[in-house]
Parts: structure tokens; sequence; C-alpha cells
């Protein structure tokens, strides 16, 4: 393959290369049946060579621009606490974002958080598809398989996104430890706000840092919502996921959550 992304054609064939080579996602826990699908959308920060970093340094690529700094720990510690599945992406949200419309202008960015990623600064329509058929397609379709095998069995599921987010951005500083995201409905998302905020030492955001009018809930919205299964995404701040210690004691808090959450939901 040449080293230019954008310079590759459309065949088949190439698509197929790109899904064996450098796989778009990974299921962890598939046959488990605890209550949740657990999804981790950035969680590799990833950019195969034939890209060139997409014009970027390693540093830069390892901000929190190009994943969820802590979120896969976080979210594999969910699905083991959970005994619930887990489906995570495996390459850079720069490459393509599988929490977005893939038509959205941010899919692909070719700016975040005030730098310029001249690797999509000119993406191309035929790339563009490329990227929506390798990456997108088959994480989603995993997503809608899973879903339909545990409904299939005749299982309760909640569809969870877990994510993180810097503490500061554009020169604003954001308080909160967490955030509980929801769209129309707010089952979940409204037993875990109570919960969590029973606890003092907690700043609890709800919508917060992010809301789904800002398109960050396309994928538990897809899955979860449109299905009507309980849903919920849930933003951790990076600098509380730096370390084995700070992994744990977000797990054990939103775990401890979730079975609360789920059990005055009737989900037992």
């Amino acid at each position: 393959m040449p080293a230019i992304a954008h310079n590759f054609s459309t065949d088949a064939g190439n698509v197929s290369a790109l899904r064996t080579a450098y796989p778009a996602f990974v299921v962890e826990q598939a046959g488990h049946n605890g209550p949740l699908l657990l999804l981790c959308e950035h969680a590799s920060a990833h950019v195969p060579s034939i890209y060139d970093g997409l014009g970027l340094s390693d540093d830069e690529r390892h901000r929190h621009i190009g994943w969820d700094i802590g979120a896969l720990a976080l979210a594999q510690g969910l699905a083991s606490a959970l005994a619930s599945p887990l489906v995570y992406a495996t390459q850079s949200r720069l490459l393509m974002d599988l929490n977005r419309d893939p038509a959205a202008s941010d899919a692909m960015p070719v700016c975040s958080d005030q730098l310029q990623i001249p690797g999509n600064v000119a993406v191309s329509n035929i790339e563009r598809v490329r990227r929506q058929q390798w990456l997108y397609e088959p994480f989603h379709e995993a997503v809608d398989a899973l879903r339909a095998s545990r409904s299939g069995r005749g299982l309760a599921t909640a569809v969870v996104s877990v994510h993180s987010f810097t503490p500061q951005i554009s020169g604003h500083v954001r308080p909160w430890h967490v955030g509980i995201l929801s769209d129309q409905d707010r089952r979940l998302a409204d037993a875990l706000l109570d919960v969590l905020r029973s606890q003092p030492n907690l700043c609890v955001g709800d919508n917060q840092p992010y809301a789904p009018q800002q398109g960050v809930y396309h994928s538990v919205d897809r899955h979860g919502q449109k299905h009507g299964l309980l849903n919920v995404m849930i933003e951790v701040r990076n600098d509380l996921l730096g370390d084995d210690a700070g992994i744990r004691h977000w797990t054990q808090i939103l775990s401890d959550a979730i079975r609360v959450a789920c059990s005055q939901l009737g989900m037992t």
C-alpha cells in the first residue's frame, strides 16, 4: 500500500486488507451475562504507519485529542466487575470517530483543541468511504451482533459507553469528576446521578462536560435508546485515571453505582 492515505484506491480488496492488518475493534467477554453492553469508542491512540501519524508527533497523538486517556482500562474494569461484554476500538479517533455520525464534520476532525490534524485537512470522498468501511461499519456491526445475541438469550441489557475528558480545554476549567450523559431516555442516567450525588466529595455533571446536542451520543442512541434499552454515557476526568490506583478507585465507584441503579430499575 502507498504511504499516503488519500492516494489509496477504493476497491474492496484494500478495505479488506486494512480490516485484516488493522482490525477496527476487539470484543471481550462476549458470552458474559451481566447487565451491560459496554462500549469504548475512543480506546486507542494507534494510527497505522501507512498514515504517517496523520502528520502529528507521537506525543500529540497521545494527548486527549487522539484517544480517551484511561477509558479502556476503566471500561475493562467495569466489564470484569459486572461480568459484562465490552466492545472497544483499536484505532485512533483521529482516523474516524466511531462515536459520531459518519456524515458529521468532526467524524474525521480537521482540528481538535486548537491543533490542526494535517492528515485530515484534505481527505477525499474516496478516503472517507474507505475509513467508514474499515473502521465505523465493523465496530457497529459487532455491537449490533452482541445486542441481538443478548436479546435472543433473553438478557436485560443497558448500553453504557465509557469515556474520559481533559480537565481543561480552550482555557476553560472543567470541575466535574464524572459526567453522566443522557438524551430522551433518562432512566439510567437519573438513577446514576442520584447514587453518585449522594457521595459528598464528588462533583457530578448532568450532561456535562458534553451533551447529546453536540453529537456525542451517537453510539448509545444507535445501540441503546433506539431499541428501548437503558442507556447512558459516562465521562470521567482523565487526570483521575492516570494510574492503576485511579482506575481501581473509579471502577469501584462506578460499578457500585451501576449495580444500585440497575437494581432500582429492575435489572437484577
